[in-house]
């Protein structure tokens, strides 16, 4: 189940890497970050992302 979920995050950050856009958490809800416009926020996401998908391969 974990890893399913895993797989399905990984493809939706191959997607973002290719769109150059990313919605993350931002105050109640989220916004969407671009790599152009937001690069510290973009790459942030990124990173917890990757993190969260590594965690669920590997440690659930």
């Amino acid at each position: 189940m974990f890893r399913l979920l895993g797989i399905l995050l990984a493809l939706y950050v191959v997607r973002c890497l290719s769109t150059g856009e990313v919605f993350a958490k931002s105050g109640p809800w989220g916004k969407t970050c671009r790599r152009e416009e937001d690069t510290f926020e973009y790459w942030g996401a990124i990173v917890v992302y990757v993190g969260i998908v590594l965690a669920l391969f590997f440690w659930f």
